[in-house]
């Protein structure tokens, strides 16, 4: 019997996007979001460093322009960056053409910053569209 276990450790780097869908006009809730940016993220970072461990870590396209230092921070560390929209949309509020849309906008603010395109995908809303395996085909 192996003593190796494999975990699959990922985090959500959601920052103000979280609570901006759900109390757009409170600011306690968008500097809880600036509050994880800004001091949640780089503590996991040391953490995970302190145990070398690898993650993954879903970061909405709009995030990669709003941080692109610590978005690169976090591959530099030798972290997977995975895609998880753009603006954290619910999918299955879109139409096809605005799940596709989300999609593009975030592939491409995601490469713009890290320079590859990302590979894995988490649904912001954690649901998937009758579309959306078509467009994962398409987008590669």
């Amino acid at each position: 019997m192996s003593n190796h276990c494999t975990v699959l450790l990922t985090f959500d780097f959601d920052a103000e996007l979280l609570w901006a869908a759900s109390y757009p006009d409170t600011p306690a809730y968008r500097a809880r979001g600036h509050y994880g940016a800004r001091v949640g993220v780089p503590r996991a970072l040391e953490l995970l460093a302190e145990h070398e461990i690898r993650a993954t870590f879903f970061v909405p396209g709009i995030n990669a322009e709003r941080y692109p230092e610590l978005v690169r921070e976090i591959r530099n560390r030798g972290h997977e960056i995975g895609h998880h929209g753009y603006l954290h949309e619910h999918v299955t509020k879109l139409t096809p053409a605005e799940e596709r849309s989300a999609l593009e906008m975030g592939a491409d603010a995601l490469q713009k910053v890290i320079g590859v395109r990302p590979q894995g995908y988490r649904s912001p809303a954690w649901d998937l569209t009758d579309a959306s395996l078509q467009l994962f085909r398409e987008f590669g």
